[in-house]
């Protein structure tokens, strides 16, 4: 790859209005960029999108969720050093951080589409039956003969996604 030409080069022919002097509102822009290979082309594409995906994303609080996660995860540890009966099945609270994600995804897809899609069926799908599971080893129920409704929920939910058009 070649390292030189990481700036694009800029146009040798400047737009220039009637009188042949370049405008003063043209002195201050910029024109767009020339590239000399497809690579470089695709890598400003890539960093264009990069740009606008972290421009949707700014401003959403979901740096407090690794956090919290990890102050729960800390105080049911020091819990049960210190003697006190928490949970038996504590680590099935690991299980929710996929499941609050997939609700997370859910919500960014219905809020990019402004509609319910396949999309958002399908990451609340995941939710759902992620914490469902969570709170059956939580709360230890055993799924002994009733395991087979999730599988039933999940098919009911995948030919319901079905229906809904793209």
């Amino acid at each position: 790859m070649n390292d030189q030409n990481k700036e694009p080069i800029p146009n040798p022919n400047p737009p220039q209005n009637s009188s042949g002097n370049q405008s003063s509102s043209d002195q201050g822009s910029t024109p767009p960029p020339v590239y000399h290979d497809w690579r470089e082309q695709r890598r400003a594409e890539r960093i264009a999108r990069r740009e606008a995906r972290w421009q949707r994303h700014a401003g959403r609080p979901y740096g407090w969720f690794g956090g919290f996660i990890l102050i729960l995860l800390g105080l049911i540890l020091l819990l049960e050093n210190l003697g006190y009966h928490t949970f038996a099945n504590w680590w099935a609270l690991l299980i929710l951080i996929p499941a609050f994600w997939a609700y997370v995804a859910a919500w960014n897809i219905y809020q990019y589409n402004d509609r319910i899609s396949r999309g958002v069926i399908g990451s609340l799908t995941i939710g759902i039956l992620l914490t469902i599971l969570s709170l059956a080893f939580l709360l230890n129920y055993t799924l002994g003969q009733y395991w087979p409704i999730l599988l039933i929920v999940a098919g009911i939910i995948l030919l319901i996604t079905a229906l809904i058009p793209r």
